[in-house]
Order: structure tokens, then sequence, then C-alpha cells
């Protein structure tokens, strides 16, 4: 049901919208409906998922396509786990933080139980079975996140790991799908930002973030705000809403010259 949830997103994200008749269409194809009476039912789901919509005319689109970039909330969010898939390792640690028109809004940050932390992610990220022992289940610390995230956009430094690593998490907890629209810090800053790497703590130390702690989910999460931060200062002026902000950091979009805000 994911991908196709996806594509309605994506869909109802563009600038065309999606028809009414071809959203409760696809919804049904994912047996998340079954008839035409259920629109608002369907509508209800997508949005419990992390994406609100505007209905206009005969269309339905996501609020992002809408609302000023400026305005939107972000949820920034670093994860440290035991392995590199979440079908032979877990989250070990959740750090996020909510921005929104310039301020840290509210602040996100857990261990989580597991049972075996194998050496090298210990050296890497100077977190031990210890220190893991007395901390929530994975499913109560990936529930008490959603609520979090609520509709904020995902914000990550490499977010597809992010990303994806949660939202494999959630389907294994059987939590909602998380649908919420995402965006890139490393994708933005190669538009935005001269740089020879971007990596977070290449990029760290060239543009002076001082945070400690580096491989420790909240201080990434504040790393990789305050890379978010220094991008949003060269934005493109026709970059008006949160969805042309996503599709500027596109890495598939043609970079744009930048123009410095101050």
């Amino acid at each position: 049901m994911s991908d196709i949830l996806r594509e309605i997103v994506d869909k109802m994200a563009s600038k065309k919208g999606l028809y009414k008749s071809e959203f409760i269409e696809l919804c049904k194809s994912c047996s998340l409906v079954v008839d035409e009476d259920e629109f608002d039912l369907a509508v209800d789901y997508i949005e419990h998922c992390g994406v609100k919509t505007v209905q206009k005319d005969d269309k339905i689109y996501t609020k992002s396509r809408f609302e000023e970039y400026k305005k939107a909330t972000y949820c920034v969010v670093d994860i440290e786990t035991s392995g590199n898939t979440p079908q032979n390792s877990q989250i070990i640690e959740i750090g996020a933080i909510k921005y929104q028109k310039g301020e840290v809004i509210d602040r996100f940050e857990s261990f989580v139980y597991c049972d075996f932390v194998p050496e090298y992610i210990e050296k890497i990220t100077n977190i031990s079975k210890e220190d893991l022992k007395n901390a929530p289940k994975l499913k109560s610390v990936l529930l008490e996140f959603r609520e979090f995230l609520s509709d904020a956009v995902f914000v990550a430094h490499n977010v597809r790991f992010d990303y994806n690593f949660i939202s494999e998490s959630f389907k294994k907890y059987q939590i909602s799908e998380i649908l919420n629209r995402r965006l890139c810090t490393i994708d933005l800053a190669r538009k935005t930002i001269e740089s020879e790497k971007y990596g977070l703590s290449f990029l760290k130390e060239k543009l002076g973030i001082d945070i400690d702690n580096h491989h420790r989910a909240y201080a990434d999460a504040m790393s990789a705000l305050e890379i978010f931060k220094i991008s949003l200062r060269n934005i493109p002026d026709d970059v008006v809403s949160t969805e042309d902000l996503i599709t500027f950091s596109n890495p598939s979009k043609k970079k744009k010259k930048k123009k410095e805000r101050r």
C-alpha cells in the first residue's frame, strides 16, 4: 500500500494536483477504501499519516503546494542504528527538532532499548548496551515520534536513510504510514552552498558549526538544522511555497543561480 499512497501524495503535491475521482480510484486500488462514498475517510487517513490537504474545485492538493516555505513547520531528524538496514538491526536513538519561522519550537530525544550493540557501532556513536538497557522499547518511542512529527516536513542529512529506516520500523510495528513531505539537507546544500564535499562533518567544519557529539542523534539533528538555516539564505526568489523548496532541492533539478539573503 505504501508505494501507491506515496504516488497519491506526489500527485497531490504537483502543480496539477489530483482529481478527486482519480484520488478515490487510487485509494481503492490499494484497498484503503472500497467505494466513492469513502472519500472523506481516505482524506482523513492521508492526513493522519502526515500530509495536510487542500481541496479546490474538483481537485485535491497537499497543503505544501500553497503554503509559504518560510511559514512551514520542519522536523529535522537524525537516528542512530545498530546496523545498516531495519531488516537486521534497529533504531537505538532518535533526535529531532521542530523548526518554524526561524525558531526552534520543540525538541525530541530518546534512547531506544536494544539488547545488542555491535562493537563498531559503540565506537562510532559511543552508545553502549548499558546506555540502552533501561531505555523505552522501540514501539513506544516510534509512537511518540509519530505524534511529535505530526504533519511537519521531514528533514534530514541524507533523508532517504532516516526516512526509510523509520518508515520500515513503523511497518514492523503496524504503525500508520509515514507520508510526510521530505527534504534532504545534502541535496539542498548542493544547490545553495559552495563546498568540496557535503558530508555532515565536512560541512560542520567548513561552515563553523560548533556542535560536539558527532554521530549522536540529537547533536547531528542540530548540525543538520544549522546547515538547513544557512541554505535558506540562498534560495532563489522564484521559490515561494514549501513544495517549491522541496522541488528546488531535488538533485534532478538544474542548479539555479543563488541569491544571498541577509
